[in-house]
């Protein structure tokens, strides 16, 4: 199905009134998938704009040991991730209003920087909890749709920052509404909902690798980029986010309208931040720092491409088992890109855009020296074709066409556990034929009866018109 389509529908499934359990109320009990993913990288980019602190801890800036208890908190959750995740999440969304609150109302000092590190503490849970979600309960154009809404609204924050507009509103009220959306939409995640693969094959592994070492290297450039960045230059700074504005239409039109692949967009990419880079180095000889500020915002492409790339990879390759080796890379790997520019804005601030520009073209580089393995193994043409449909996620075989579960909206596993429902298999039959727990069966069970509309297993024989081989095989 077109992925543009399959955005339009699942934007109006938001709003429109349905009856029953069409498609349209699955989509809207799907949202708070890719809406909490989108929430929570929205109050993200809200906190690193408008409440960093000056506190230092140990001599590191206070910022960057805020980060370092969200990233050990996202990897903490992630190491605990099991089909039971509801726990990680109360948990996660009590630490995170536990510490967000002070934090958004204590003057600066020492117990500012604690809740601090308390509220990016739980916001790392909650990015773990999401980021399942969205990778493992989300399609294609739900995922389009989510990394779209955050990047605009980021961009018209910063717009608001650049315009003077950061008053308590901005800075008190919208932090609490994207929270109160984040906890609301984490509180309705579903045990079962999530269909992650039993297990992962080496070439999963590296389908999943490479497209985790495009999110890395994405994140480390725009970290230098950010630190060239005059927040206090306002024609700049509102030139930059005209330019991350852009870049969101130019990664929506690219992928969706024009349908060019991710290859070209990551090389595009590349280009748009060299350009940045060179531009802010010989700023002075140019007489202007705008152009250096408008390509910065339109690079923030690939943040948008990196983080829709890494979640369809996910959903593609990975397993749960997976994922987590994958986060644990990531950490090990983060502290050379999202603090090593912090570490040289802090001690030799005069180097930085020539720091800046050797890591951009040094990126450029290693992009053009792997190219031919990352084109195998993620950027192949059929797996860039899966991109652009609405839903990649894989099923065992074709459906037939007159598919009786089609109109329900169910998971490939609902049907699966559906159909042996059907067949008189008890729970514990499903679970041994599934190598799945009793309990996740009947958290399957339960889902696909809510969008079947039905409470029991006798309603589920009269819905399709099928017949028990024995009246006790179908008690529940």
């Amino acid at each position: 199905m077109n992925l543009l389509r399959g955005i339009g529908s699942s934007a109006a499934a938001l709003w429109r009134k349905s009856e029953g359990t069409s498609l349209k109320s699955v989509r809207r009990e799907r949202a708070v998938y890719w809406l909490a993913y989108a929430f929570e990288l929205t109050l993200y980019g809200v906190w690193q704009t408008f409440l960093p602190t000056e506190t230092t801890l140990l001599g590191l800036p206070g910022d960057t040991a805020i980060y370092v208890a969200h990233i050990l908190a996202s990897l903490l959750v992630m190491l605990l991730w099991s089909e039971r995740f509801r726990p990680l999440i109360w948990v996660s969304a009590a630490v995170m209003v536990a510490g967000f609150i002070p934090f958004l109302l204590l003057p600066e000092g020492g117990p500012r920087l604690a809740c601090g590190m308390v509220a990016m503490a739980g916001l790392g849970g909650a990015v773990t909890c999401a980021r399942c979600g969205f990778a493992f309960a989300a399609n294609n154009s739900e995922r389009m749709l989510g990394i779209l809404l955050m990047t605009v609204a980021v961009a018209l924050i910063y717009l608001l920052d650049a315009l003077g507009l950061s008053g308590p509103a901005v800075t008190v009220a919208l932090p609490l509404l994207f929270l109160a959306a984040l906890v609301f939409c984490l509180l309705r995640f579903r045990e079962g909902s999530l269909e992650a693969k039993e297990e992962s094959s080496r070439e999963d592994a590296k389908g999943l690798y490479c497209a985790l070492a495009f999110m890395v290297v994405y994140f480390g450039i725009d970290g230098y980029l950010y630190s060239l960045r005059d927040q206090s230059y306002e024609a700049g700074f509102i030139l930059f986010c005209v330019g991350m504005i852009a870049a969101a239409a130019l990664f929506f039109v690219a992928l969706v309208r024009l349908w060019l692949n991710a290859w070209h967009l990551w090389t595009f990419f590349f280009v748009l931040a060299t350009a940045a880079a060179l531009l802010t180095v010989f700023a002075p000889q140019l007489g202007s720092r705008l152009p250096g500020h408008l390509f910065s915002g339109l690079a923030i492409l690939g943040w948008p491409l990196s983080l829709y790339m890494l979640a369809c990879a996910q959903r593609r390759y990975a397993s749960y088992r997976l994922l987590k080796r994958s986060t644990v890379i990531f950490v090990i790997l983060s502290p050379f890109t999202t603090i090593s520019d912090e570490l040289v804005s802090a001690w030799a601030p005069q180097a930085l855009p020539m720091v800046a520009m050797v890591y951009v073209l040094a990126m450029l580089f290693l992009f053009l020296l792997t190219l031919p393995y990352t084109y195998k193994h993620l950027f192949s043409v059929g797996w860039l074709t899966e991109l652009s449909r609405e839903d990649m996620a894989p099923e065992p075989e074709q459906p037939p066409a007159e598919d009786p579960f089609a109109p329900y909206g169910l998971t490939p596993r609902e049907r699966e556990v559906a159909s042996l429902l059907l067949a008189a298999r008890t729970r514990r039959q499903i679970a041994g034929e599934l190598g799945l727990t009793e309990s996740t069966v009947k958290t399957h069970t339960s889902n696909l009866y809510k969008k079947l509309g039905i409470n029991s297993r006798v309603e589920l024989f009269r819905l399709f018109g099928a017949s028990p081989a024995s009246e006790g095989e179908i008690t529940e």
